[in-house]
């Protein structure tokens, strides 16, 4: 099993360093979260990828979201999300000042999202943002 964890890891890690090097740069958020009973962490991924993705990608034209996961991480129920931009200039579109802040255009795209965020709260009743290893790692990576 850990094997296929670590192979897991160095798809995403081939993927993100692929994605930074074809474009105009990769985000990284990784979430550990609390299922509300009767729910399946396959039910709320489905969500995600079916739903929440599409919403994603459609509000915030030039950037794309996939989520990433496997249980056999160290954590259960966690998921990460990669957000994949076209170019620096999509980037900047939505985050300025070096990516510290959102931009009004960055705003109004999550503010589109707002209903489908709120039916996240259908399948889970905590969500805690983490920091993994590989993450780090690869924030760490400047690919020219």
């Amino acid at each position: 099993m850990k094997t296929k964890a670590v192979l897991l890891l160095c798809l995403f890690i081939a993927i993100g360093m692929t994605q930074l090097s074809a474009q105009g740069g990769i985000m990284f958020d990784t979430f550990i979260v609390t299922l509300r009973p009767g729910v399946t962490m396959d039910q709320y991924l489905d969500f995600l990828k079916t739903k929440y993705v599409s919403e994603y990608n459609k509000n915030f034209p030039g950037s794309k979201l996939t989520i990433g996961s496997t249980d056999s991480w160290r954590k259960r129920n966690q998921y990460s999300f990669f957000y994949t931009f076209e170019s620096d200039k999509e980037y900047s579109k939505y985050y300025i000042n070096d990516g510290k802040d959102m931009s009004d255009e960055c705003k109004a795209a999550w503010e589109k999202m707002a209903s489908v965020k709120q039916e996240v709260n259908k399948y889970i009743s905590d969500s805690k943002q983490v920091e993994a290893e590989w993450e780090k790692w690869m924030d760490e990576v400047i690919v020219k």
